[in-house]
């Protein structure tokens, strides 16, 4: 065998063994859900090495700051790390595609539950790898039930709870009440489904609503819903989603 043979033949075998030897690249370089910090270390050399972001540890480990200050010996979170808490919820640290509802099937919860957990999510639509969420552990923590009581209503922009219950001539209590999956009160998103109690005095339009089904339905008339309605001028236009006093 000619030395030019003998080279490819050294190539092929180092190659196969790459091949078959090869993990992911976070694992392969002993990366986990967390990493300790060597000497020489920056948090640019971690990120590359672990297949992450600097950006995604400064989420992950809030107590580095915008700084880059960082020792040897310092363990830092990547993402995938979950803290273990004692009162019902952990801490998730979120991985490069995941989304909300991916998280709330492997959590065993729901969309709203996350986003009232976590008042740092602003959209439902929008987390970021190395975010830090509270998620419920799964022990000694009841899963709210869904919704009940009356009408639906999807939140719109500026919506607060206290102006939801001013326009359906209710309470934010009794609104609490039937919607156990807010546990913030003061946190809501728009688009979020709630629940409207049953007893309140108005209806949502909803999809194939005419003042008279509306009329029927809550045994008044139509020209009863006009004179409780005043902006409503033309009385064979009205829209989905528009809220109808009627009583």
């Amino acid at each position: 065998m000619n030395t030019k043979k003998l080279l490819q033949s050294f190539i092929l075998i180092a190659v196969l063994l790459a091949l078959f030897t090869s993990t992911s690249p976070a694992f392969a370089a002993g990366c986990g859900t967390s990493v300790t910090v060597v000497s020489g270390d920056t948090l640019r050399k971690i990120a590359d090495r672990c297949v992450t972001t600097v950006s995604a540890l400064r989420r992950a480990n809030p107590e580095i700051g915008l700084g880059n200050l960082i020792y040897p010996g310092q363990v830092l979170l990547l993402p995938g790390a979950i803290l273990n808490g004692n009162n019902g919820y952990n801490t998730y640290v979120v991985m490069r595609g995941d989304t909300l509802k991916s998280l709330a099937t492997r959590f065993g919860t729901t969309v709203d539950i996350l986003v009232s957990l976590n008042n740092s999510i602003v959209n439902v639509n929008l987390i970021y790898e190395g975010q830090r969420l509270t998620v419920p552990s799964g022990q000694g923590v009841p899963v709210p039930p869904p919704p009940t009581g009356g009408q639906v209503y999807y939140v719109q922009r500026g919506d607060t709870l206290r102006k939801i219950a001013a326009k359906f001539n209710t309470t934010v209590d009794a609104i609490l009440k039937v919607n156990p999956q807010i546990t913030n009160p003061n946190v809501i998103y728009v688009g979020q489904a709630i629940t409207i109690p049953a007893e309140v005095s108005t209806h949502i339009v909803q999809k194939g609503d005419t003042l008279r089904i509306i009329a029927s339905k809550y045994g008044t008339t139509v020209d009863a819903l006009l004179a409780l309605n005043p902006g409503i001028k033309n009385p064979n236009l009205i829209y989905v989603g528009q809220v109808i006093r009627v009583r």
